[in-house]
């Protein structure tokens, strides 16, 4: 009973995978989507889904996190030119 349709270009990378690992094809899309899964790499399990915002609210809290960055102090004495490491005439040094 397939409950699934896939085409015939994943039907036939399946196969493929399954025969060169002895892995039955079941087996190789339970662990495709197994390893996936619903967890996403940025999401801690134990914190839960901020709620959806508004694509304005989304800019505002952008926007904030960039004025909290711009406001951080520059740690490095060093000129732009000297972390690139130019010379006064322009050259790398």
């Amino acid at each position: 009973m397939g409950m699934i349709d896939l085409s015939q270009e994943t039907e036939a990378l399946v196969k493929a995978k399954a025969t060169s690992t002895g892995l039955t094809p079941n087996e190789i899309v339970r662990a495709a989507v197994a390893s996936t899964g619903d967890i996403l790499p940025w999401r801690s399990p134990a914190r839960p889904l901020p709620p959806a915002e508004t694509k304005e609210q989304l800019i505002a809290g952008m926007e904030e996190i960039a004025a909290r960055s711009a406001a951080r102090p520059v740690v490095d004495p060093r000129s732009a030119d000297e972390i690139i490491g130019y010379d006064d005439f322009g050259l790398p040094r």
